[in-house]
């Protein structure tokens, strides 16, 4: 995402705009006349990879209350004050009345929100009423969710004396941050889970202010679990029951961080459970700057690792081979750095069946492909290379094949469906997904960890990037998506393509014959743009990193070199990296 959330942004529609069914809450618009405003300026610019410090950040000095202040501007100053996270929000505490000072707990929930607040008197002399157009909610556990447009969340804080000086009294546990100051308050951190059926970590970003006990912060929301769209997609080693060892925080000296932690039914003898906790907690705070090792006590017992088994930490990140495949006419190719040859005892298998978008297995040898103008999926592979017809339907998505075997695609009324391509004989399954239910789909992209299907959804005006967890059964077999979570709404333009650059970025295209500008997420929804396509965007493709973007333009495979597109070769198309 951009530094600050994405306001939706008008396009030409692509397609129905049935809408998709998510789980938001909405509190209806408050037109407010004359009311005073939290301050909102301050700069919007673009993402940069995450970094993170423990030490306090930079922020703006708040002024004391202003003595004979009016209960509006009390709680004006106030809300501006909750911008400013140094020592446990001090600044904004000087305007609670002292009881409430002692227990507000702000870090309950955020609501980021665009626009100005509106701020007026309520229903009675010491009450305001405070109304905000809500672009985004951060729940305790640092889960963004964002919001649909016309979110609007309101709020009524009571105000007594005190020493003759207006004071807050009643306020909700929360804070409010408009949005082109969240990054000025606010970075996204990656906790760690594990594969289901796989060596990888898989990253589950969190916002959290930039300030010292966001080491605890961290390590409450890893143990209390995965973000609910990747609930039973992935797993932890941190068992149901443990938590924080009472009164305990997470310290950092010296570089390292002691985390004590009470865990059920723990024993030092379990050495891959052992393992895989320590890799899960060093994982999630490295990503500090000021953490390079971990101590770690559980139930009052130091845990030693020997240095190789603390070194052995999960990888994050995987790879995908640097061949492509490819379409030459109805020719199946592998394509790498500008060499093109035929895919061995395969190249003729789509012969005749005007084939688009071939797709194939990290091992490259599973395929998948769209056939009979894109109203069939085919599945074929080197052991068994006769295609075989599995989905049928109309719009359907460029095929995705997952690590574990499966070929998917949805189409134009949201239904989701994959084949094993090892059983061709077998019948192709209809994956389980609520609330894609009679939406449109331009994309579908399976993670290259096998956890997250990446959809874009073809809404006109309203399309949609999700993040949703894969569900499978022990064997791999997919059972459903969770209920996805929102990532952008409103794109510059309706996306059509999408792939992934690692198991936590991807870039998105829309598709145009003039000029179009793709751009680069992360999982936390902080995005930039990559240079413009002077002659438009027919297809992308994304390897590891951003040194293996390419595009397809006007007849051509370009790849992107710097700040440019850089010619490859003008006699293949459909190129896409495993996955």
């Amino acid at each position: 995402m951009s530094q600050d959330i994405p306001d939706p942004r008008a396009a030409g529609a692509r397609g129905s705009r049935a809408r998709l069914a998510l789980s938001m809450g909405v509190v209806g618009s408050l037109v407010l006349g004359g009311c005073a405003s939290i301050p909102t300026s301050g700069p919007v610019h673009v993402a940069e990879p995450p970094t993170s410090s423990t030490t306090e950040s930079a922020e703006p000095e708040f002024a004391a209350p202003a003595p004979g202040a009016s209960p509006e501007q009390i709680v004006t100053d106030f809300l501006a004050a909750g911008q400013g996270a140094a020592e446990d929000y001090a600044a904004a505490r000087r305007y609670l009345a002292p009881e409430l000072a002692d227990s507000w707990r702000p870090g309950q929930q955020t609501y980021v929100f665009s626009g100005e607040a509106g701020i007026q008197q309520g229903l009675e002399d010491d009450q305001v009423r405070v109304s905000v157009d809500t672009r985004a909610q951060i729940d305790v556990n640092g889960i963004m969710n964002r919001q649909e447009p016309g979110s609007t969340d309101e709020f009524d804080l009571e105000l007594t004396q005190v020493d003759g000086e207006w004071r807050i009294s009643s306020a909700p546990d929360a804070v409010l941050i408009p949005a082109t100051n969240l990054d000025d308050v606010y970075q996204p951190y990656n906790l760690y889970f594990m594969e289901l059926g796989g060596d990888h970590a898989v990253p589950d970003p969190r916002w959290f202010p930039d300030r010292p006990v966001v080491s605890t912060q961290l390590m409450r929301a890893l143990i209390n679990g995965p973000a609910p769209y990747l609930d039973g997609a992935v797993r932890s080693y941190i068992p149901e029951g443990a938590e924080l060892a009472e009164g305990s925080t997470v310290p950092i000296q010296d570089s390292e961080a002691l985390v004590e932690m009470t865990v059920p039914d723990f024993s030092t003898t379990d050495l891959e459970t052992t393992q895989g906790i320590y890799g899960q907690i060093m994982l999630t705070l490295q990503d500090l700057e000021s953490v390079d090792s971990v101590a770690m006590t559980v139930n009052d017992s130091a845990v030693e690792l020997a240095p190789a088994e603390a070194a052995d930490l999960p990888a994050t990140v995987a790879s995908v081979p640097g061949r492509q495949i490819a379409l030459r006419d109805e020719e199946l190719v592998f394509h790498q750095g500008g060499q093109i040859s035929p895919v061995p005892d395969l190249a003729d298998a789509l012969e005749g069946r005007s084939p688009a978008a071939p797709a194939m297995s990290q091992e490259m040898d599973q395929f998948a492909a769209l056939a009979d103008d894109a109203e069939t999926m085919v599945t074929f592979s080197s052991a068994a290379p006769r295609p075989v017809d599995r989905v049928s339907g109309s719009g359907l998505t460029d095929p995705s094949v997952d690590q574990h075997g499966w070929a998917w695609t949805a189409d134009d009324e949201g239904a989701v469906s994959t084949a094993s391509i090892d059983e061709p004989g077998r019948p192709a399954l209809q994956v389980q997904a609520d609330s894609l239910e009679g939406v449109p789909i331009a994309s579908l992209r399976v993670s290259r960890g096998g956890t997250r299907a990446l959809i874009l959804t073809d809404e006109g005006d309203d399309s949609r990037i999700l993040l949703a967890g894969i569900i499978r059964r022990g064997d791999g077999e997919p059972v459903r998506l969770n209920d996805p979570q929102l990532v952008d709404l409103g794109a510059v333009e309706p996306p059509a393509y999408a792939a992934w650059i690692s198991d936590s970025a991807f870039v998105v295209a829309a598709e145009r014959d003039s000029s179009s500008t793709p751009e680069v997420y992360d999982v936390s929804g902080r995005h930039r743009s990559l240079p413009t396509v002077v002659d438009g965007v027919q297809n992308i493709a994304g390897g590891d990193g951003e040194g293996e973007i390419y595009v397809e333009s006007d007849g051509e495979l370009r790849l992107l070199t710097g700040e440019a597109w850089s010619p490859q070769t003008d006699e293949v198309s459909d190129v896409a990296y495993a996955g």
